[in-house]
């Protein structure tokens, strides 16, 4: 008997074959498998973790599904790893191509959808998105603490299926004759992530 023999009835005895596992061997399978899944998606790039799109969900359902057999012994890992590597290597090939060429990214990912219309909810729209104004007015009390859309510029659903709020800057006329005063030194607007800026005031030495 050689090595590469020893090697395989040792694999064999602790990972199990078929689906009659022991527990243990359930378990070795489980760790072995989140190692792996681990390595895959570390392969497949940041974007599958930040799930931008629906394709980029997509491929993190499909590994979980394709690997979670391995664990229950309904695949061998021969065919789940193989079966993962080609989906992790799809995946960053699609993911090359969008971001070199924006039609093909429009293509798999979509854009994304104004659903405001000169202050008024585009009622058409957000039906298409199968949204609810109660939807839209959760999500709004959510990020800016208002159920209101008289303030807003724009109601974006985002390619990755969020709602986005952008509230309008109000311009204020400086009074006649007086010119309107000049932001103080070491001042600075940054956004907050929804549309509203906020000015923070640096130290004065």
């Amino acid at each position: 008997m050689d090595i590469m023999e020893i090697l395989a009835d040792v694999m064999r005895n602790l990972v199990g074959e078929g689906d009659d596992l022991a527990w243990w061997q359930g378990a070795v399978r489980a760790a072995i498998i989140f190692v792996g899944t681990w390595a895959m998606l570390l392969l497949a790039g940041r974007r599958a973790f930040a799930q931008k799109t629906s394709f980029d969900l997509c491929i993190v359902l499909l590994l979980g599904a394709v690997l979670s057999r391995a664990v229950v012994g309904a695949t061998s890992f021969a065919v789940a790893f193989a079966a993962a590597l080609v989906l992790v290597l799809l995946h960053r090939a699609v993911s090359w191509l969008a971001s070199r060429y924006p039609a093909f990214d429009r293509i798999t990912g979509g854009h994304p959808l104004d659903l405001l219309h000169q202050g008024e909810l585009d009622r058409k729209r957000v039906s298409r998105a199968m949204l609810t104004e109660e939807d839209l007015k959760a999500n709004l009390r959510a990020s800016l603490q208002t159920d209101s859309f008289d303030d807003l510029s724009r109601v974006v659903l985002e390619r990755d299926g969020k709602v986005t709020f952008v509230r309008a800057h109000k311009g204020h006329a400086p009074a006649q004759g007086r010119s309107a005063p000049a932001p103080a030194q070491g001042a600075h607007a940054v956004s907050r992530g929804n549309g509203v800026q906020v000015r923070h005031r640096g130290t004065r030495r």
